[in-house]
């Protein structure tokens, strides 16, 4: 992970604590234990993992449209 002062500092995390971010903040990909990551799909080469790492969110389906 890059800071603002543009050093590389190193983060752990699980996938299991890899979340959807429920927020309107510009560059966000995903949240995990509080804090929020962004991940450049131009810089990230392998797709899977990229898809691992940008939960979607599940999308429900209206209960009147068979109405």
């Amino acid at each position: 992970m890059m800071t603002w002062l543009a050093t590389y500092t190193p983060r752990t995390l699980k996938f299991s604590d890899i979340r959807i971010a429920e927020t309107q903040r510009p560059y966000v990909s995903f949240m995990a234990n509080g804090d929020y990551y962004y991940i450049d799909p131009e810089h990230c080469h392998n797709k899977a993992l990229m898809a691992r790492l940008t939960p979607q969110k599940v999308t429900q389906e209206s209960a009147f449209k068979n109405i």
